[in-house]
């Protein structure tokens, strides 16, 4: 009788092991990469225009630049920085030891601060976008000016939460700040320097889930303001909570609910 209880405690055991794994990581995904710049900058490099990376304690909700509630962010990223028609603001976080054939998700938040004036000729575009190994993900125009208060400039916004590659038509012009998480604006005097919005992506309900299959054990993953357009240095913007997520092949997860379910019905003999 011993030896059955025995026996029945170690089945039991390995069941509560097994409903435990499949219950804490069913999917078994593995965090490559994650940086809330609370300390640092690591694995990001600074590119074209911006010559350093710094890290800025800016807001995290809607509550203006003297919100009590503020976290680190990697920025202003082209604060002071003269807009360039020829080279880019860019922001490079090179990835290593991938496996190729993995999915990977990519989350972040970004702040786009000051007098951005999104699809407005001459004024604009003020364009943002983001790629993995040269493909882009998003390729998009933010505006935080409301639309014909900019020296008479028609500023519409390209970025909505449904729909953030540009269309390059009209038809898709939206008011500034759609798709914000949080958004402030003073517009006091033509003063835009406290103005801001910001957009999650990868995370939260409604936003854009940003994957890459990964061909090689590297990837390249490029934050940038394109070359061109943009009149104004004022205009910056921010990165927060970048994180990379590896998502193993469906067989995985399958694999330990087979394994769970067998071991669930398992009975031990009866001598």
């Amino acid at each position: 009788m011993v030896w059955k209880n025995a026996r029945t405690l170690r089945v039991s055991w390995v069941i509560a092991l097994a409903i435990t794994m499949a219950a804490t990581a069913p999917l078994g995904a593995t965090i490559i990469y994650s940086n809330d710049f609370e300390t640092d900058t690591a694995a990001m490099a600074a590119g074209g225009t911006l010559t350093g990376l710094t890290r800025i304690s800016l807001p995290t909700d809607s509550g203006g630049m003297n919100s009590p509630n503020k976290s680190m962010w990697l920025g202003k990223l082209g604060s002071a920085v003269n807009k360039s028609s020829t080279t880019p603001e860019t922001v490079t976080l090179t990835l290593a030891n991938l496996t190729p054939g993995t999915q990977y998700d990519v989350a972040f938040d970004l702040l786009i601060g000051a007098s951005w004036d999104g699809a407005a000729g001459g004024y604009g575009p003020d364009r943002w976008r983001f790629s993995v190994d040269g493909v882009n993900f998003i390729d998009t125009m933010f505006s935080n000016n409301a639309q014909g208060v900019n020296a008479g400039a028609y500023s519409p916004q390209r970025y909505t939460d449904t729909f953030y590659s540009t269309p390059g038509v009209a038809a898709n012009d939206v008011p500034r700040f759609t798709g914000a998480e949080a958004s402030w604006s003073a517009n006091r005097s033509g003063d835009y320097a406290n103005d801001y919005a910001i957009y999650f992506f990868g995370h939260g309900a409604g936003n854009p889930t940003l994957s890459f299959t990964a061909a090689t054990s590297t990837a390249v993953l490029q934050f940038s303001r394109p070359a061109g357009g943009g009149d104004s240095a004022d205009e910056y913007w921010a990165l927060d909570n970048v994180q990379v997520t590896g998502i193993p092949e469906p067989g995985a997860a399958l694999c330990l609910a087979a394994l769970t379910c067998a071991l669930l019905s398992f009975r031990p003999s009866r001598r």
